[in-house]
């Protein structure tokens, strides 16, 4: 009677506990249509801000909860999420084991049996031993793998982060240029008029109407070019954001206070560079990359030498049992393993050459955010004085004018002069808080003056992108 192998229930056991195939086949439809739906004013999103910061007041948002909202919402750092996911899962993978293996099989002699049983029947096991410390540097890579995927993680954050509050302070300074420039074009139509009054007179020539006339053209198109500006500046945060442009359409812009570039008088600059190079993810992430180049070197050295693969096995032959013992050395010419040492050893090489140039890119950032810093603050003060002295001379113009000294046209003038001031200012303080954030990006911290109370970009940040494959049935 015929009986079945003994490793065949195994087998069969081994076989139904695969995991199948479930296929999910991407809808180009959902994401764009989720996109389009999102509004500021989503209950889950609000929750979210709230969660790390002031509740907006309706429309009034500052740019630290703008930063969250795209931290909610931007697939770029979904995408970036599901990488480090996937090279923590690598790990795993990394530090198996060869797989035993069983070999079998079946003769039947023809002839000379002499009345034996003429089948031979073999069936081996088939074990791989890995020698040299592979499976440890193997592991090793996968572990530096995924501090580089989790590295690109933070710095894809921080990136976000960034980019909103540059979006965000542009639309705002913006929209002050634009009101300024706006209230410019009225004056000199005022100007213009009151001009236009005195040349009925005779107190004025042709050529100095015409003057201002000329300049009134110009402040019209410089604000229609500013206007300009402003609409791309909108759609420039929106999609920052990740949400459509009528989401950000109405909204009253505010920012948090300018702390980092106050900090200079009492910090020091060799301070400030420490706190670069030690908190910026370009650095961990170039840290990371060398330890993924120190852990391939490891990974060649170990494998000059060669896997040893055992057989053990057992030969019913015609009757005699015998157990058997096979030995093998793949690879054996393989031996030593030069090339791919010393190409490894070359991209060691490389890897610590990124990290010193990057060092160097970052000390330049830092002595140049700390120049802008200084230089704004330069320029804000020279602003002070200019409107200080504006303001002055108009208050001087509009009282000789109420003692009737002058007529009309010397206040409108002076006027004008402390409008064009008190927009020189708004442009002042726009590059001083564009410094601060130059500065908060070259230290390399989440930007705003409570650094702690920032979501962890690998399991904190609720997630509101949009599937883009159906859920497998």
């Amino acid at each position: 009677m015929f009986r079945y192998p003994s490793g065949l229930p195994l087998l069969l056991l081994a076989t139904l506990g695969c995991v199948r195939y479930a296929p999910a086949p991407l809808e180009l439809g959902l994401h764009p249509a989720a996109y389009r739906a999102r509004r500021l004013t989503e209950p889950k999103l609000l929750a979210w801000v709230a969660r790390w910061t002031a509740r907006p007041e309706g429309l009034r948002w500052n740019d630290r909860q703008l930063a969250l909202v795209a931290l909610a919402t931007r697939s770029d750092l979904a995408r970036a999420r599901v990488d480090w996911r996937t090279a923590q899962a690598s790990e795993r993978t990394a530090g198996e084991r060869p797989r035993p293996g069983l070999e079998a099989g079946v003769e039947r002699a023809v002839s000379g049996s002499e009345g034996n049983s003429p089948w031979v029947i073999s069936l081996a096991g088939l074990v791989d031993l890995e020698l040299g410390g592979k499976r440890g540097a193997r592991v090793q890579r996968a572990r530096a793998q995924a501090a580089v995927a989790e590295a690109e993680l933070r710095l894809t954050a921080w990136r976000v982060v960034l980019d909103v509050r540059a979006a965000a302070l542009a639309l705002s300074s913006g929209a002050a240029d634009l009101a300024l420039a706006r209230r410019e074009v009225a004056a000199l139509e005022g100007v213009r008029q009151l001009e236009t009054d005195r040349y009925r007179e005779a107190s004025l020539t042709a050529a100095e109407l015409a003057r201002t006339g000329a300049e009134a053209q110009d402040a019209r198109v410089r604000t229609s070019a500013v206007e300009s500006q402003l609409l791309e500046a909108r759609v420039a945060l929106a999609s920052a954001l990740a949400v459509p442009a009528v989401a950000v359409d109405s909204l009253d812009l505010t920012f948090e206070p300018v702390v980092r570039c106050g900090e200079l008088a009492r910090v020091g600059a060799d301070s400030l560079a420490t706190l670069a190079l030690s908190s910026r993810p370009e650095i961990g992430m170039a840290l990371a990359g060398y330890a993924v180049s120190e852990a391939s070197l490891r990974l060649e050295v170990a494998r000059q030498y060669p896997d040893l693969e055992l057989g053990p096995g057992f030969v019913w032959d015609q009757g005699v049992h015998r157990w058997t013992l096979a030995l093998a050395l793949p690879g054996l010419l393989a031996f030593r393993n030069r090339g791919a040492i010393k190409e490894a050893e070359a991209s060691r090489t490389a890897a610590a050459a990124r990290v010193a140039e990057l060092q160097d890119e970052l000390l330049g950032d830092v002595e140049l955010a700390v120049a802008r810093c200084r230089g704004a603050a330069l320029q804000r003060a020279a602003a002070d004085s200019q409107v200080t002295i504006a303001r002055q001379s108009a208050d001087a113009a509009r009282a000789a004018y109420a003692r009737g000294e002058t007529s009309r046209l010397d206040p409108a003038l002076a006027e004008l002069a402390l409008l064009r001031a008190e927009r020189a200012r708004v442009g002042a303080d726009a590059r001083l808080r564009a410094s601060d954030h130059a500065l908060d990006a070259a230290l390399g911290g989440f930007p705003g003056p409570d650094q702690g109370r920032w979501p962890d970009p690998r399991d904190d940040i609720v997630d509101m992108t949009s599937p883009t494959h159906r859920a497998p049935r």
